[in-house]
């Protein structure tokens, strides 16, 4: 039998006022005395020429007599644009309809390729292809009128797309924004064999 020492713990902390919460670490920076600033000693070129007698003056004062009339801020030049004929588009929500039915498809296709088989004779004969198959889905994802749209170009595998899509249903429902029902879909079903 093998013994194992006890364990060290740490003495039991003092009590304190404060409540109990977890230790977080102060922001604090340490106090410094203030020193003073040292402001930078900027020396000034002398002028030499006559025709500047204070260059202070010479700065802030045009030339020439002073206006009688006050500065009035003027606006930009204005366009004359005429008025567009073309509306912009009303605000709706048709990004998120058609996200929704990007969603709902990628768990149909799921769904689909979980019910998919490969024909025996296919796979053995390694014919492969993709056919794409349109069919009408209602509100409680029942599947009506399964046909194939565009054809693998092999009968077993349109065959084989039409049984994945009768074991599929039902499928999983489409989204109630999606209405009115049913809701047509086309999707591909593939068929490739692994490489090895």
């Amino acid at each position: 039998m093998l013994d194992l020492a006890a364990t060290p713990e740490a003495p039991p902390a003092p009590p304190t006022d404060m409540p109990s919460s977890p230790l977080q670490p102060r922001n604090e920076r340490p106090l410094r005395a203030e020193q003073p600033r040292l402001q930078p000693r900027v020396e000034l070129p002398t002028f030499d020429s006559p025709d500047v007698q204070n260059p202070d003056q010479a700065l802030d004062e045009p030339e020439g007599p002073p206006s009688e009339e006050p500065m009035q801020a003027q606006a930009p030049p204005s366009a004359d644009a005429t008025p567009s004929t073309r509306l912009a588009a009303r605000h709706t929500v048709s990004g998120a309809r058609t996200e929704m039915a990007a969603t709902w498809q990628g768990i149909l296709l799921g769904h689909l390729e979980q019910h998919r088989r490969y024909p025996r004779q296919a796979e053995r004969l390694r014919q492969e292809g993709t056919a794409h198959v349109r069919f009408s889905v209602d509100q409680r994802g029942h599947v009506a009128n399964a046909r194939i749209e565009r054809s693998s170009g092999n009968a077993l595998l349109d065959e084989a797309t039409l049984d994945t899509v009768q074991r599929a249903s039902p499928v999983p429902p489409p989204p109630t924004e999606l209405a009115p029902y049913p809701v047509d879909v086309m999707v591909p079903v593939e068929f490739y064999v692994r490489r090895r």
